[in-house]
């Protein structure tokens, strides 16, 4: 009986008959009227254990939602955080050492042209300003700020910048130049001098 009732179950289960539904035949007609009686409760027993399986497994999942609402609401996800801030920031310390390597660089062209090195060489060597500066005349650092402006494409020069003597005096050189014509005329000087820390001017064009 026991063979049976696990020949049955392990098979396809007719929901009308409760019997096994492809081998009918061959296994009901080793049983009596009483034992197909009590293999029948048998089988409806076990569909109703599964079934009710079935809603206590339903039933401990909705008690797990009441308990924690949470977890069974559906959230949106967060939107994507906002980078103008950082791209503010980014633009302006871009535009910030753009706008102070331009002036740097600007600013060794002066100090390197021909113009400044001309002038420092003959402030260099002119006796007055030995003797009240001292010899040695030079930058008062190794990147000094050049005031003005050069353009040998216009045609004039103006600038002035700190010098400094052996003395530990520092003075300041001013050297104003015009071009005469067009791009081959001559230059003329109209100002270059040493200012004293006294206000004298030592004239450098003798």
């Amino acid at each position: 009986m026991n063979c049976l009732f696990r020949g049955l179950t392990q098979a396809p289960i007719s929901p009308t008959l409760g019997v096994c539904a492809n081998r009918p035949a061959r296994l009901l007609a080793k049983c009596t009227p009483a034992q197909l009686l009590r293999l029948r409760s048998r089988l409806y027993s076990t569909q109703g254990s599964s079934a009710g399986v079935s809603s206590a497994g339903e039933q401990t999942w909705a008690a797990a939602n009441a308990k924690n609402p949470a977890f069974a609401i559906e959230r949106d996800l967060p939107g994507p955080k906002s980078r103008k801030r950082e791209i503010g920031i980014f633009v302006a310390v871009a535009a910030i050492t753009w706008g102070l390597g331009t002036v740097i660089a600007f600013n060794y062209q002066r100090m390197t042209s021909t113009p400044v090195t001309a002038a420092l060489f003959t402030a260099r060597h002119n006796d007055e300003i030995k003797q009240e500066l001292g010899s040695q005349l030079n930058f008062t650092s190794a990147f000094p700020w050049i005031s003005g402006d050069i353009s040998h494409l216009k045609g004039f020069v103006e600038v002035e910048f700190d010098v400094v003597g052996s003395k530990g005096i520092v003075g300041r050189l001013v050297l104003n130049s015009r071009r005469k014509g067009n791009q081959s005329g001559e230059w003329q000087t109209v100002d270059f001098y040493v200012s004293l820390p006294d206000g004298r001017r030592i004239d450098c064009r003798q």
